[in-house]
């Protein structure tokens, strides 16, 4: 059976979508059956990363409004057959998200893990993937601001059911770090309540990959740190690579 995991963040440009596309697909290259789902409507994005481009005919959309079956909406990934995706719809509309747990819990027993992409903020999308995730991942940069806003969506999470909450500290540069206004990584994770699951550094690398759709090197720092926070997803004692 399925662990569902939710990936959030308060404010927009945390790169959570790209970590989400990241982590789905490391997990299932590790032979773990992962569903990536994404919520935000009129704003879909993990198409381009995956690297599926135009072969979504069906999405998120045509799901909870009956048009097809969850079967039907899937696309695989072009990277390995263990990470299929359903894409949100490409023009927003105003969808029912009340019906989200119906499509999760009919798929429960075909994966490993399914991965829901939140979008920003703690609207529709964010109250739905809060009612059946087991375990909710908030992605922030180390600046007041997100992990002020990352605080919020930790309360959020825990107030609505979802207990095992973790934290992805996203765009990280050592150098500049001492003027975010935080002394050190441990205020950060006392100021979100939630357990440290990563640390990704700001990468050129990661930004070009993700716009081409392509895998992280094998043999870059990269990929190295996806790999470990995979791991850990799945309850591995890794270390954190900073």
């Amino acid at each position: 059976m399925a662990q569902v995991i939710m990936i959030a963040s308060g404010k927009g440009g945390t790169g959570k979508s790209t970590f989400a596309t990241y982590l789905a697909t490391e997990l299932a290259i590790n032979k773990y059956k992962t569903l990536l789902i994404e919520l935000d409507a009129g704003l879909r994005s993990i198409d381009v990363i995956s690297g599926t481009g135009q072969q979504a005919v069906y999405d998120l959309g045509d799901v909870l409004e009956n048009r097809c079956d969850v079967y039907k909406a899937m696309i695989t990934s072009p990277h390995t057959e263990n990470l299929k995706i359903i894409a949100a719809p490409y023009r927003d509309y105003n969808a029912d998200f009340s019906r989200f747990r119906r499509v999760t819990d009919s798929v429960y027993r075909d994966f490993d893990y399914i991965i829901i992409d939140t979008a920003a903020g703690l609207g529709a999308p964010f109250q739905a993937a809060c009612r059946t995730a087991v375990m909710g991942i908030i992605v922030i940069t180390p600046d007041i601001i997100s992990v002020r806003d990352g605080r919020l969506v930790s309360d959020e999470m825990y107030n609505s059911g979802v207990k095992d909450i973790r934290l992805v500290i996203n765009k990280f540069v050592q150098q500049t770090f001492r003027h975010s206004g935080f002394e050190d990584m441990d205020e950060i994770i006392d100021a979100t309540c939630a357990r440290l699951l990563g640390v990704i550094p700001m990468s050129r690398r990661i930004a070009v990959n993700a716009i081409r759709g392509e895998q992280l090197s094998p043999s870059s720092q990269e990929k190295q740190i996806f790999t470990a926070v995979a791991q850990r997803v799945t309850g591995k004692d890794v270390q954190i690579i900073i």
